[in-house]
């Protein structure tokens, strides 16, 4: 009943007398312990302690009068937190801290920095040193506020996001270092709250998963997809269940893959969450395709067509027509899927992403080759080595290309060989720590 809220008509039916005071201030409870961790915590110590009962009347008819003090006074922190947040992202990330540092009584409190650290959320998908940036100042804000009771909660949700966004910018190090700040956290200052709890794990869950570290992965994701569960966070415990699916998707567990997916798909809308719906809609038809399972994959695909085109972003335009290729080479159609490939390989070549861009080029190296059309693997090759040699990649990925290449002026290339390329390419990527299966990964989310 968290979702509720106080509306008219439920003042009403209290007014008609088909709602009682008391059911009405129980809803009231309820969506304020839904509001607020402060309250949600000490509403439950007082039902713990055996004299709940006593006063329960009282307490029940004495709270909207809390309630409109309460969220009188949560509503003006959260504006004051908005002005503060517009203040500090239109300021240069450099001088953001000193501007934090400098002020005596503005941009503190545990409002601000939740907003921060959901801001470093938002952000780090697509520029994980903002992303850091954020988090570190949502951290820095929590060590200049006064003491409150979240005070660790929150030092241990910024500590998490600082590694998280050192995660997806390929510092794994780092993020191993931030993270063990965190359980420190955790075991020494006494953090308990579910939620927080829980967008630890998940986060922590992430980095075992990228260093294919996957039994810890899947203990860590599932113990976070029970405690988003456990607090009625539905989206929450999608994602999670989305990002588990991934993980088995890179350990070859295909089906897994497709069944942990498919549950997460059933705990929200489009409607809710567009862009995670259709990542997890498109994530589900490549596991389908790695899995042989074609026809039900371009069904998939064909269905969510209104959904790619509300998000005509060209990143997800590119990962759809890779998609696409791959069900086309799966049920026969080379010609097409030859095109997709090709056509999914130029947009990644400019759009300067060279990673990807081979990728797409293995996969049509791997066309050429069950098609017995040998010759056609060495432009490629040459072209791939060409990309990498002009930019400022990993040298362990280049050395490997330059092998793939000699291999191919031989015409000794084989299926095998292209994939053992792509797990190189993909460890490359990663700075160094191998993260599984190459070619046309799933998506965690569309930026």
């Amino acid at each position: 009943m968290s979702d509720i809220h106080i509306t008219r008509e439920l003042l009403r039916a209290v007014a008609r007398g088909e709602l009682s005071e008391r059911a009405l201030a129980q809803i009231e409870t309820q969506h304020l312990e839904s509001l607020c961790p402060v309250c949600r915590r000490e509403i439950q110590a007082w039902r713990e302690e055996g004299t709940a009962a006593v006063g329960y009347t009282y307490a029940l008819q004495t709270l909207p009068a809390v309630l409109g003090r309460h969220a009188s006074d949560l509503a003006k922190r959260m504006r004051q937190a908005e002005r503060d947040l517009e203040v500090l992202l239109a300021m240069p990330s450099a001088e953001r801290l000193g501007r934090v540092g400098r002020s005596r009584s503005r941009f503190r409190g545990p409002v601000l920095a939740e907003r921060l650290i959901q801001e470093s959320r938002r952000r780090t998908p697509a520029d994980p040193r903002e992303g850091y940036d954020l988090a570190e100042l949502a951290r820095a804000v929590v060590h200049r506020s006064p003491d409150h009771p979240d005070t660790f909660s929150l030092l241990s949700l910024a500590s998490a996001q600082m590694a998280n966004a050192r995660r997806a910018g390929g510092d794994l190090r780092q993020a191993e270092e931030h993270f063990r700040y965190v359980r420190y956290l955790v075991r020494n200052q006494g953090v308990t709250d579910p939620l927080a709890l829980a967008q630890i794990d998940h986060l922590e869950g992430s980095l075992r998963k990228d260093q294919r570290r996957f039994q810890e992965a899947e203990e860590l994701l599932t113990r976070a997809a029970m405690l988003f569960r456990i607090s009625s966070a539905t989206v929450e415990t999608a994602r999670v269940l989305l990002k588990l699916g991934a993980l088995f998707f890179q350990q070859g567990l295909f089906e897994r893959a497709i069944e942990t997916t498919e549950a997460a798909l059933e705990r929200f809308t489009p409607q809710e969450e567009p862009r995670l719906y259709l990542s997890g809609r498109h994530n589900l038809a490549l596991y389908l395709a790695e899995a042989g399972r074609y026809a039900q994959a371009a069904d998939l695909v064909a269905a969510d067509e209104d959904l790619y085109r509300q998000i005509p972003e060209p990143w997800l335009q590119l990962r759809l027509s890779w998609l696409r290729g791959k069900i086309a080479a799966g049920l026969g159609n080379t010609a097409e899927a030859e095109r997709l490939f090709r056509e999914t390989r130029d947009g990644f070549v400019r759009q300067g992403n060279g990673y990807d861009a081979a990728m797409a080029s293995l996969d049509l190296a791997l066309l050429y080759l069950k098609e017995g059309r040998t010759a056609d693997v060495l432009p490629l090759a040459e072209e791939m080595a060409a990309l990498f040699e002009a930019r400022d990649v990993h040298r362990e990925a280049v050395a490997a290309v330059l092998l793939f290449r000699e291999a191919a002026q031989r015409d000794e290339v084989t299926a095998g060989m292209v994939r053992e390329l792509a797990a190189r390419l993909e460890t490359a990527r990663r700075g160094g720590q191998a993260v599984g299966l190459g070619g046309c990964a799933p998506i965690s989310r569309i930026r």
